[in-house]
Parts: C-alpha cells; sequence; structure tokens
C-alpha cells in the first residue's frame, strides 16, 4: 500500500511548499506595505548567515525542498515592491 501512496505524498507535499511559499512572499508584502522592508530585510539576512543557508540554491531543487524561498528571492521580491511602492 505504501508504493501506491508514495506518489499521493509526494504530490500533497510539493502543494503544501508551494502553499507556504507562496504565504512567505505575501507576508514579506505585507511587511513592505507597512513600511518596515529594510528592518524585515536585515532581519532575514542576519537570520540567514547565522544559519549558514546557501545564498542561491538550485531554483528545481528549492522549489521542490523549501517551505520558505531562498533569501536571495526574497530580498528581489521585496526590492521590487519597495521600488514600485515608492513609484505610485
Amino acid at each position: 500500500t505504501s508504493t501506491i501512496w508514495a506518489p499521493v505524498d509526494k504530490t500533497l507535499s510539493f502543494i503544501m511548499t508551494v502553499h507556504s511559499r507562496k504565504c512567505e512572499f505575501e507576508a514579506d508584502e505585507f511587511s513592505v506595505n507597512l513600511g518596515m522592508s529594510s528592518k524585515l530585510q536585515s532581519g532575514l539576512c542576519k537570520i540567514h548567515l547565522e544559519n549558514l543557508g546557501a545564498m542561491s540554491p538550485d531554483s528545481w531543487y528549492s522549489t521542490y525542498h523549501y517551505s520558505h524561498p531562498p533569501l536571495v528571492e526574497r530580498l528581489s521580491a521585496m526590492m521590487k515592491l519597495d521600488t514600485a511602492k515608492k513609484l505610485s
């Protein structure tokens, strides 16, 4: 029976990972909208350095295995949101 459920488990796990990453980006956007972007970016960098995380992991690997987007992706997204906010 585990052979039958393994693909289902992998699919559900991937869906949950994608959802978790989406929520992280939404939380980052909320921070930008509150004007806390620079503080969040600083905090994320400190946590990342403390945890010795990979700066730029393979995008396919991180999409499948990481529940949080890599630091570079998050910082890039926040910088784009900051720029768009300043222009509007």
